[in-house]
């Protein structure tokens, strides 16, 4: 049966088959937080996500990393001996920013098209989809991640896209700024995706988000390499074999913000939104469409 994700500020289980009401329901929260989910394990919608969240982190870095690469081979240069100007800072922006938001897209009404770890996490902070999942769904992206860095080093030599802290900078610093700009960009989903806002047409919905990475991109690229990603981050940096002790910043940034952006997000707007009336309702691309 055709299946669809509840809203943001909606207190029912995420994901509700519609027509099976005699399904035993294995939900298990803990509070907001739902530890599973009663159709976390049902095939084969189960993996038709996790393919999707995989195939998604895939072309993420295929074309985001990519887009690195793409300025790499226009100077003749590797990764160690890139001189980034701002054309090329533009070009790297524009390949994240535009590619992540096509694959958000693609894979949108199958999975939630989440791509990131962080993003996952923080739905689950937020009580929107159950930790079990969460896990599924970063496994996921980081295998496709891999796949996608180990075929671009496979055809390039190396792999672009690798991140690291600018010299300049502290471990301290770099952290913080991954925590900020991922929390913007979580932000930025939950608000674009809240269904209590004004009718928007859904293909400005990915696009937003998109807009959002790649004005990220113009601070964080020469200050962090702008991870804001574990799943990309982990990808390319163990396919370049480059982990140093620093490299946590890119993991724990992220789901910092997650952790804070699930709650801040409910508690900021949640509770405008419910009390608000006559907004109209906003299509949401973590929805799988309805049965027509």
């Amino acid at each position: 049966m055709p299946s669809t994700y509840k809203t943001l500020n909606e207190t029912t289980p995420i994901l509700e088959k519609e027509g099976d009401t005699d399904s035993k329901d294995m939900t298990v929260s803990l509070g907001i937080l739902k530890i599973s989910d009663s159709e976390d394990f049902k095939l084969p919608t189960l993996f038709r996500e996790l393919l999707a969240e995989l195939l998604g982190t895939f072309y993420l870095i295929f074309i985001g990393s990519g887009g690195v690469g793409g300025v790499l081979l226009l100077q003749n240069t590797t990764p160690a001996n890139l001189s980034l100007d701002s054309a090329g800072l533009l070009q790297i922006a524009f390949a994240f920013g535009l590619g992540i938001g096509g694959a958000v897209h693609l894979f949108s009404d199958i999975s939630g098209g989440h791509l990131n770890p962080a993003v996952s996490f923080c739905l689950f902070m937020a009580g929107k989809l159950s930790l079990i999942k969460a896990v599924m769904f970063t496994a996921c992206q980081i295998l496709g991640g891999l796949i996608a860095a180990g075929i671009l080093y496979g055809m390039l030599g190396f792999c672009p896209g690798a991140v690291a802290i600018n010299p300049k900078l502290t471990s301290t610093a770099g952290f913080f700024i991954e925590f900020i700009g991922t929390l913007f960009l979580l932000l930025t989903i939950l608000a674009t995706t809240n269904s209590d806002r004004k009718q928007a047409t859904s293909y400005l919905q990915p696009l937003s988000i998109g807009i959002a990475i790649f004005v990220l991109h113009m601070f964080l690229v020469p200050a962090t390499g702008c991870g804001l990603n574990p799943a990309r981050c982990l990808a390319t940096n163990i396919i370049e074999n480059k982990l140093p002790s620093s490299f946590l910043v890119y993991i724990f940034g992220p789901l910092a913000a997650s952790v804070i952006g699930g709650p801040m997000y409910v508690f900021l707007f949640g509770t405008h939104y419910r009390s608000s009336k006559g907004l109209g309702n906003r299509g949401d691309i973590y929805a799988n469409k309805e049965a027509e």
